[in-house]
Order: C-alpha cells, then structure tokens, then sequence
C-alpha cells in the first residue's frame, strides 16, 4: 500500500528547555495537529514585552509499516503567523544540539502575496514578516504558492514552481521571478501566499558505520540489516560475542535490547511501538566467532529532522490565536 496521510507523524527531539542541549534524538513524543501549544510554548508577557527566541526540534516520521521509502519528499511552512511573531525551519540532522548551529543555516518559511498575481504570469511580489527573512527566497527553491485557507483544504488553488534567478529584496518586499508562469490567479484578499520547499532525499531507515572486530565475518552487502519504519531508531548499536555463538547486544542510550546467537535472526522489539529496532539476519554470518568479538553498526530512522525557530520581536502586541502549521507530502512506489 502506498504512504497515507496517517502515516507521517512529527515527532520532538530529546531536549526542549535547555538551549544549549535543546534538540538531540526523536522521541516518542508525537506532535498531534490541531492542538494547542503542541509544539511550541505560549508567549507570555514577558517574551512579548523584551523580545524572544524559541527553538524546537521535531522530525517527520514516515511511520509506514510496509517499510516503503518516502519518495519525492516536500515540507514547507503553510503560512506566515498571525501575530507578531514569526516563524521559520531549518534541516537539521538526527543528533544536532542547539549549540552545534552556527547561524549559517538554511531558512525555509512562508510570505503572503503584496500583489495579485494573474494565470500566465511569471512574478510574484511578496511581503516579509520580518527583514531577517530575506533569506527564504533564493535562487533554484521550488516555491509553493496557494490560495487554499489552510493546508488541508480541499478547495482552492495550489501549484508549486522553481525561481529563476536571485530574487530582489527591497525591505521587506521581496519580487521573485519564476522558470514557468502560474497555471492560477492568485489575489490578496484571498490569503495568497508562498512558501519556500525543503526537499530532502528519499526518506528511509539507514545502517552505516559498520565496524567489526571478528574472528569471522558479517555479509553486511548481500544481508544488510534490516530497519523498521515505525521502530528503528537513531542509535549506535554494540553487538559482543559471549561465546562462538551468542551474543548480546547493546544501543547507546538504550542499553541492552537482548541476547541472540548466529543461527537465527535477531530482531529486538521497540516496547514503545511492538517493532523491532532492526533485524540482524542469521545468514549473513561466516566464519568461527570467539568471546569478546564486537560489530558496531549506526541505525537511522525514517524521519527528516528541522529545527523550528519562533522569534518574538520586543514591543510584539498580544493575539489571541497565532498557528504555524509545517507540512509534509511525499510520494511512494507502494
């Protein structure tokens, strides 16, 4: 079956209240949409007065139990916030801290349209929330430009397209010239806007950094371990022989998982989803194994990491509701 809407879930990093260490590893902790301050903290009085920053790291998890590999992947911020406050994205990788970003990072986020925007038209003219936005439009992003009222809506236009050329910034107003002319037309009044399109590769579970210490061998090319959807995780596993045969084996933050032996598959289950980890396949060993051999080998989970940044200029006035909404589409050969 192919991936369903259902199956990309948002996930939060390992750390969120201390900004030197905020981000880390996903979590089990799933951001459900639609719920208020599932993600992101209120803005207080404080924050609003003298101005503020907050960072959240959260990952797009393809939790497809077929273990299809999302193809063609696009994540883009719906819209600009209705408050004060504006919001932003940025890759990420699946271990990165706060501390490890150096400000240098690629933004992605959303602008709405200054002027109406005709069918057959090849410019568009956006408005920026904030000049430290400027950033988000660059030369060869693939854009999406809508008029739907939000993400979901089944109603309204929406088409994507590549800019063709540096676009020019002027303040806050920013004109932007596109490879092909739009298909719609596209009004103010409407909420047009345009976002910019992160578009990672293919998104999968991994295996890499492969070490073995062994008196025999593991065919990691012909039976390369196997990842899980919904249960691999981002972790460094230490597999040691016990004896010729057995074995435990180990994560880095996990601990041990299990005990297992070369004539029979091992796959230790995830208790948080009923999956396993990875799958460890009897066949790929050769060889005579002996006490204390080790194989070390790295898994990734089928997740696309961000870091979400909300900055809160000072004097920011109050608003009763302010959404960001990210989104994620992708395609699959299932």
């Amino acid at each position: 079956m192919a991936i369903i809407d259902s199956e990309l879930h948002l996930y939060l990093g390992a750390v969120s209240e201390n900004p030197s260490a905020n981000g880390g590893r996903m979590t089990t902790t799933r951001v459900v949409s639609g719920v208020v301050n599932n993600a992101l903290p209120n803005i207080g009085y404080a924050e609003r007065t003298e101005g503020g920053r907050v960072r959240r790291k959260a990952f797009f998890k393809v939790a497809n139990d077929a273990d299809l590999t999302a193809l063609s992947p696009r994540i883009w911020l719906d819209k600009p916030t209705a408050g004060g406050e504006y919001v932003f994205f940025y890759p990420a990788t699946q271990r990165n801290v706060e501390a490890d970003l150096t400000g240098s990072e690629r933004k992605y986020g959303a602008a709405y349209l200054a002027s109406n925007a005709n069918a057959g038209s090849s410019t568009l003219v956006v408005t920026l929330e904030n000049a430290a936005l400027a950033g988000i439009f660059q030369d060869g992003d693939t854009i999406r430009i809508t008029d739907k009222v939000n993400a979901g809506s089944a109603t309204g236009n929406e088409e994507f397209r590549t800019i063709d050329g540096a676009p020019v910034v002027d303040g806050l107003t920013v004109t932007i010239t596109l490879e092909s002319a739009l298909s719609n037309s596209y009004a103010t009044s409407s909420g047009s806007r345009v976002s910019t399109v992160h578009e990672p590769a293919s998104v999968a579970c991994a295996v890499d950094n492969w070490v073995e210490t062994l008196g025999g061998t593991y065919d990691e090319t012909t039976y390369p371990v196997l990842g899980d959807n919904i249960g691999t995780i981002e972790q460094t596993w230490t597999l040691t022989f016990t004896s010729t045969t057995a074995f435990t084996v180990s994560g880095d933050t996990v601990g041990v998982v299990g005990t297992g032996n070369v004539s029979t598959d091992f796959a230790p289950t995830n208790s948080a989803y009923g999956k396993p980890f990875f799958t460890l396949r009897a066949a790929g060993w050769a060889g005579t194994q002996a006490i204390g051999n080790t194989l070390v080998y790295q898994t990734h989970p089928a997740a696309v990491p961000l870091f979400v940044d909300r900055v809160t200029p000072a004097g920011t006035g109050e608003i009763a509701s302010s959404i960001a909404s990210l989104v994620m589409f992708c395609e699959s050969a299932g």
